[in-house]
């Protein structure tokens, strides 16, 4: 049987190189496509749970040390600000601006503060970010944005 096989040329093996680097190169760009992607859905649920849980630990923070009179950056209180640099350095992206914080009823209408949110009354804060996706050429509108809304009662 052995003498029936013929040698293999040198040309048949160079062929067979071509062939092969003609076939990984074809199924690197839908591998990388994938990875990508993954990468991406990877980084978009690590960022939407990062804008969720820096909406309740700001809002838990803000329910029990209050703004004094309209809740604005400039008149958050320290642990307010400690809240929201803790969540900034825990989630890419984040800034202060990001933030914002009223005093709101039940039926989430907004309330004229004066000093304190009034009690039996809701700290609502929403955090909300832009985020972008790596993988090009996919039908998603880039950059999208991840937002989060979280409201605890002021005791």
């Amino acid at each position: 049987m052995s003498a029936l096989r013929r040698p293999r040329r040198a040309a048949d093996q160079a062929r067979e190189g071509g062939q092969t680097l003609v076939e990984f190169s074809l199924a690197l760009i839908p591998f990388l496509f994938m990875l990508m992607g993954v990468i991406d859905l990877g980084r978009g649920i690590y960022t939407n749970n990062g804008v969720a849980q820096a909406a309740r630990e700001i809002a838990r923070a803000a329910s029990v040390h209050q703004c004094v009179g309209a809740c604005s950056s400039l008149t958050w209180s320290a642990e307010i600000r400690e809240a929201v640099d803790t969540q900034r350095a825990l989630v890419p992206g984040l800034t202060a601006t990001n933030v914002t914080i009223d005093c709101v009823t039940i039926g989430n209408t907004p309330v004229t503060v004066d000093e304190i949110c009034p009690p039996n009354n809701y700290i609502r804060v929403n955090v909300s970010m832009s985020f972008r996706l790596v993988t090009p050429l996919l039908p998603i509108p880039n950059p999208f944005t991840v937002s989060s809304t979280a409201h605890v009662q002021v005791p």
